[in-house]
């Protein structure tokens, strides 16, 4: 048992050593924007935090405000194609809720389905008949 916790951790501490690699030095893991989606190591929100810190101003290039050089990455990114790779994992995640919002929402319709009630005239509860005409409960 302690064996088992013991390689969890470490896989965990592997994994995030990973994610704060890519982080602080994403232009050594990827050369576009393109590249941080397709990697599969990371999840969704590691890969929006890398693309927001790429799209930063802080690295934006003073003659050429609309590019963005990374320290160490071979050539400049334009800022456009940066938000064009957020729009897209923002979209890919959208429609991940639509589809899980309608297959649940599916699954609760089936349940929430009731048999139709028969109604009987007559017998309400605040209502009942006495000599022919219907009285309030409580009338006298």
């Amino acid at each position: 048992m302690r064996k088992e916790s013991t390689s969890n951790s470490i896989q965990q501490e592997a994994t995030a050593a990973i994610s704060a690699a890519h982080l602080l030095y994403p232009a050594k893991h990827f050369g576009h924007p393109r590249d941080v989606l397709t990697a599969a190591d990371i999840g969704n929100d590691e890969k929006r935090a890398i693309l927001a810190s790429w799209a930063s101003d802080i690295f934006a290039i003073e003659s050429a405000p609309a590019l963005r050089l990374y320290p160490g990455a071979e050539r400049a990114v334009s800022y456009d194609e940066i938000l064009e790779a957020l729009k897209t994992l923002d979209k890919d995640d959208r429609q991940a809720e639509k589809q899980a919002a309608s297959t649940s929402s599916t699954a609760r319709r089936t349940l929430r389905r009731k048999l139709p009630t028969r109604r009987l005239p007559g017998f309400g509860l605040c209502s009942y008949w006495k000599g022919g005409r219907r009285r309030q409960l409580f009338e006298t």
